[in-house]
């Protein structure tokens, strides 16, 4: 069984963290590459079980990864500007 998912990033840098971050815990039958924006993971497994259970681990680190990204990018952000009355 091949499974394909393809998430689509903010821009290119967004989408290389995401796989330097997903990629470490990753077992040899799983390839996270990019292409452009896009974050592509490619799943072969032996059966829709081992499949199903290989997913969830990743979905959820790659959640991870994305909320600590926003959280990253929310304090760098410049702060934001009121208007003068």
């Amino acid at each position: 069984m091949t499974v394909l998912v393809r998430r689509r990033g903010r821009d290119p840098a967004e989408a290389t963290r995401l796989r330097a971050a997903v990629a470490a815990d990753n077992p040899s039958y799983v390839d996270v590459t990019t292409e452009g924006s896009d974050l592509v993971i490619r799943l072969r497994a032996p059966s829709a079980a081992s499949a199903r259970a290989t997913l969830e681990d990743l979905l959820a680190c790659l959640q991870a990864a994305e909320r600590s990204a926003r959280a990253d990018d929310a304090a760098t952000a410049p702060p934001a500007r009121t208007a003068a009355k």
